[in-house]
């Protein structure tokens, strides 16, 4: 019997002794397996982008020179370029085309392209309220007075048309109380005002203080103050970028969110004033950077204008095409899946937390609300 147990025994050694470098050799191939699923942040690859837009910027689109020039992009591993372009339409057919991974135009454009079948998807929302100032000359008291007036417009349908028939439905006007003139963009817009030619127009902040020290203008109200909010741009990838590059697109999220939270600090405030002095060739004076800030960043009247917690709000987007099948720009309202891809913002909010207009601070959540 003890001659048995010994040799069972010895069976045991024998079988440990074969099996301890086999188990070693297994347990280091799984660790550099899972090393090779998961490597930290800062060992990722960085990956090269291309991402367009309105080029120079409008005040409230300089966010994405400040998340470039900023290094907030480059945090996320993106060896990222910026590509301008003078017309929406070119960078969302460069984004469909190929020749850019991400474009940054009009909510309506988007929604117009992936209705004719362009397979885009809006991944985040940074402007998600206009800002436009109803913009008059200066004898014109009321919205009464404006009946029978020129209004001028890019062309009729297009947002500066569908919003302006907005604002003036409620202040019981119909569409036709006014004589709708095509002139084209708002510096166009705006000549024609400071010319007579016209009576009325729809301009951004940062166009009217190129043009209000000069006799006869007036701001006669801002559509915030009488309508709900309605997006000015987003940002875009396509369909197969989305999918296949999920990672990509996630860390080209994060970068742009960081940035828009980043400029309502102090320091970001200088950082992002002196982005817009570089790529913002209009000439304004400090005084008048001052005043872009204060309207489209720092005021908690307009949060949504330059939005920190991304902007996918389904009721925003939903109601803006709305509009756009009121207005005839769109043929019908289409299903929210088929538009964006809300799962990136999620992603970053859940991670980061909600950022409170109110206190200037951000990582706030469900549990903070319900105390």
């Amino acid at each position: 019997m003890a001659q048995a147990a010994n040799a069972h025994m010895m069976t045991h050694r024998e079988v440990w002794s074969f099996l301890r470098p086999v188990t070693a050799i297994l347990l280091c191939a799984v660790c550099v397996c899972m090393g090779g699923l998961a490597p930290p942040a800062s060992a990722q690859q960085a990956a090269q982008i291309k991402f367009g837009g309105q080029f120079p910027p409008t005040f409230e689109y300089v966010y994405r020179h400040y998340a470039l020039d900023g290094g907030f992009l480059g945090k996320q591993g993106l060896r990222a370029e910026f590509v301008g372009f003078s017309a929406g339409l070119t960078g969302i057919q460069a984004l469909a085309s190929g020749s850019v991974d991400f474009a940054c135009e009009g909510v309506g454009s988007f929604l117009s392209a992936i209705q004719a079948g362009a397979d885009l998807k809006i991944v985040f929302v940074p402007n998600a309220n206009n800002s436009y100032v109803i913009v008059t000359r200066a004898g014109i008291d009321k919205p009464d007075n404006l009946v029978g007036k020129k209004w001028a417009v890019t062309q009729v349908g297009a947002i500066s048309h569908s919003y302006a028939v907005l604002w003036l439905r409620q202040h019981n006007m119909k569409e036709n109380a006014v004589d709708w003139i095509p002139i084209g963009g708002e510096a166009a817009r705006a000549r024609a005002l400071l010319a007579g030619q016209v009576d009325a127009t729809l301009l951004n902040v940062g166009e009217l203080l190129r043009i209000e020290g000069q006799a006869g203008i007036k701001r006669m109200a801002y559509l915030r103050d009488t309508l709900p909010p309605l997006p000015n741009s987003a940002c875009a990838t396509t369909g197969k970028i989305a999918r296949e590059r999920a990672d990509v697109v996630q860390r080209f999220v994060n970068g742009n969110l960081e940035a828009i939270r980043a400029a309502r600090t102090p320091a970001g405030k200088q950082q992002y004033l002196a982005a817009a002095k570089k790529y913002d060739d209009h000439g304004y004076t400090d005084k008048q950077y001052e005043e872009l800030y204060d309207f489209y960043i720092a005021s908690p009247k307009n949060p949504l204008s330059l939005d920190p917690n991304g902007g996918m709000y389904p009721d925003v987007l939903q109601e803006n095409m709305r509009i756009m099948v009121a207005a005839g720009s769109l043929k019908g309202v289409l299903p929210l899946e088929r538009i964006w891809e809300p799962k990136f913002v999620l992603q970053y909010l859940a991670d980061n937390g909600w950022y409170d207009i109110a206190t200037g601070k951000g990582g706030y959540y469900l549990k903070d609300l319900l105390k």
